[in-house]
């Protein structure tokens, strides 16, 4: 917990980049002791509105801000579209389900096996 230049204060930053408050700080008003990232903290939003954060969101984490996360770009969600799009054409009612067969069939072998020597 940190403290607010202008008071004794507790407040909290939200530090996970995929969560809607991101970069958001608050006021902490209740805060369960340890490091449990699945608790959860209860901050003082506006006009007397609490909100419950999960502590893994917060700058409280004991992930810490180097910790992994998964967040797509907007790039990477065009091309990965663009490659769903590109497999559905793959599988377009106008293309036969099975290759063209190419080249000769083999002969059937007919008649007597070859004798050992």
């Amino acid at each position: 917990m940190g403290t607010d230049p202008a008071g004794s204060t507790d407040w909290v930053q939200v530090t996970d980049p995929t969560h809607p408050l991101y970069g958001r700080r608050f006021e902490i008003l209740s805060a369960p002791r340890g490091r449990d990232d699945h608790a959860h903290l209860l901050v003082r939003y506006r006009d007397g509105i609490v909100l419950r954060l999960p502590r893994r969101v917060t700058s409280l984490s004991a992930l810490g801000h180097d910790a992994p996360r998964a967040t797509l770009s907007r790039t990477a969600v065009e091309e990965f579209l663009s490659l769903v799009k590109e497999y559905e054409s793959c599988l377009s009612p106008h293309r036969k389900s099975s290759p063209a067969k190419s080249g000769t069939r083999s002969r059937p072998k007919i008649g007597n096996k070859s004798s050992k020597n």
